[in-house]
């Protein structure tokens, strides 16, 4: 078994820079932190580094795995948390599948908090994938892979132009339901029975300043909102996304 001791190790070296999205893209390859996530990521799982010896045992039921033992001060540098649970997982991207299904669609969503709630709910509701603008904080953000509790490896998320992906997936018979304050009507008048929307729809959500952007407005079937009381300007996206998921699927 391979040990490692140095933070300064040329091997450490590389992993550091996974905490950066552009060494992320390059190496197709980040980092997770704790066991729990460890489990729900293993089919990703690459390289398991950790500090405490009796807990080697366990992690040799990731049969694919590679197993390094490091010091407390590898574990310190490469996590992200102020205090790392002793296992750091090194994975591999997530390949992107064929969207099949209902899908959620992310326009300029930002805060990690936010992303986490909408994957989470979005598996709750049976939507089988979430595709985000090349604007949408990175994926495989630490921070955004807390906030998922793992969700993110239940589902298909890919990353593109939003106009190229809605254009495709209205020929391929998909309604698109926007989200706006202006130029919308109530979610409460739009009939799910048409169109087949319950089965076959995409549902697009904006940016939590912006909201979506005019040019994706302007190509959607149809523009929602959510009523609410006057005292209240506008619901955080991620609630939004629950209110309208759970309409949309009855």
């Amino acid at each position: 078994m391979k040990i490692i001791t140095s933070a300064n190790n040329s091997y450490i070296k590389v992993l550091i820079k996974l905490k950066q999205k552009k060494y992320r893209d390059l190496n197709k390859l980040y980092l997770v932190e704790g066991y729990n996530i460890l489990e729900e990521a293993k089919e990703y799982v690459k390289t398991i580094l950790v500090s405490d010896k009796e807990d080697i045992e366990k992690y040799k039921k990731f049969n694919n795995a590679e197993i390094i033992l490091v010091s407390e001060e590898v574990i310190k540098k490469l996590a992200s948390t102020q205090t790392p649970q002793g296992v750091i997982g090194v994975c591999k991207y997530k390949d992107p599948k064929e969207v099949n299904g209902k899908v959620v669609m992310l326009d300029g969503v930002q805060d990690p908090g936010n992303i986490g709630t909408i994957i989470r709910t979005s598996i709750a509701f049976g939507y089988d994938t979430v595709i985000m603008s090349e604007n949408c904080v990175d994926i495989y953000n630490d921070k955004v892979i807390r906030a998922t509790q793992g969700a993110i490896f239940k589902t298909n998320v890919l990353r593109c132009d939003l106009k190229d992906a809605i254009r495709k997936l209205k020929g391929d018979g998909y309604y698109v339901v926007g989200t706006s304050l202006r130029n919308a009507i109530l979610l409460n008048d739009l009939d799910i029975r048409v169109n087949n929307i319950k089965d076959k729809h995409v549902l697009v959500l904006g940016s939590e300043g912006q909201g979506m952007s005019e040019d994706i407005l302007g190509i959607t079937d149809v523009n929602v909102f959510i009523p609410i009381s006057k005292e209240m300007e506008s619901l955080n996206v991620g609630v939004a996304s629950g209110i309208m998921m759970y309409y949309l699927n009855n």
